[in-house]
Formats: structure tokens, C-alpha cells, sequence
């Protein structure tokens, strides 16, 4: 954001993220999070399982069809005892455990893109 008010581009200002900015450091603490948040704002849907195998080859640098069946398993377990819970509970995504979906929310983009914003001061620059 501070970017774009720097910059000359007429580019709108994308839209603010609600969630607190306490929970959203405890969600960007997590790499697997900051995947699984990106994965489902790039898919808008996903099934749980479809998005540990997404989330498991972009940790392990390979293809889905490539893993294996351990690696698939210790990402789904994961993600289904902590991590959609917690992104649920903020509002960053919604999940049905019913149907086992993933969706995404009004602040799932902005999130996002206040992650990559954050990133992008903390990895960089000469200060």
C-alpha cells in the first residue's frame, strides 16, 4: 500500500484488510498459512485435500502427482487440526467441514495483499 501512494501509478488503492493486525502477524507466522491463504484466493474453492496437495508440493518443490502419500498426509493433518480452524476463526477463508470445502472471503484478497505488503518492507530494502 505505502507503494502505490509513493508511486504515480493511477492504480486504485486495493481494498483494506478488517481482520486485526495482531491476528493477521499470527497468520503470516506460518508459511503453510500464507500458502494455503494464497492458494485459495488464487482457486476460490477448494477441497481440503485438493488444497494440502497444492500446499504440500509448493513446501517440497515438486509436482501434486509427485508426492508422496506421507508427505500429502502429514500437510492435510495439519491443516485440519490447526490451520483452517485458525484461518476460519479470523475470516480469511471459510470452511465447511461437511462438505471438507475451502472458500475464500471478501478478506481473503486484501489479506493477501497485505502479506505480500509486509513482506515486501521486511525483505528488502537498505534500511
Amino acid at each position: 500500500m505505502l507503494k502505490r501512494l509513493l508511486s504515480n501509478d493511477d492504480e486504485p488503492e486495493p481494498p483494506a484488510v478488517s481482520v486485526p493486525f495482531d491476528a493477521l502477524l499470527d497468520i503470516a507466522q506460518s508459511e503453510r498459512r500464507r500458502q494455503c491463504l494464497r492458494t485459495v484466493n488464487e482457486h476460490g474453492r477448494l477441497e481440503l485435500t485438493d488444497l494440502a496437495e497444492i500446499v504440500a508440493a509448493a513446501e517440497v518443490g515438486t509436482d501434486r502427482d509427485q508426492l508422496q502419500s506421507q508427505q500429502r498426509k502429514r500437510v492435510y493433518v495439519s491443516l485440519y487440526q490447526t490451520h483452517i480452524a485458525k484461518l476460519d476463526n479470523t475470516g480469511l477463508v471459510r470452511w465447511s467441514q461437511t462438505n471438507g470445502t475451502v472458500c475464500a472471503t471478501a478478506e481473503t484478497g486484501p489479506a493477501v495483499g497485505a502479506l505480500n505488503d509486509l513482506a515486501d518492507r521486511t525483505t528488502g530494502g537498505d534500511c
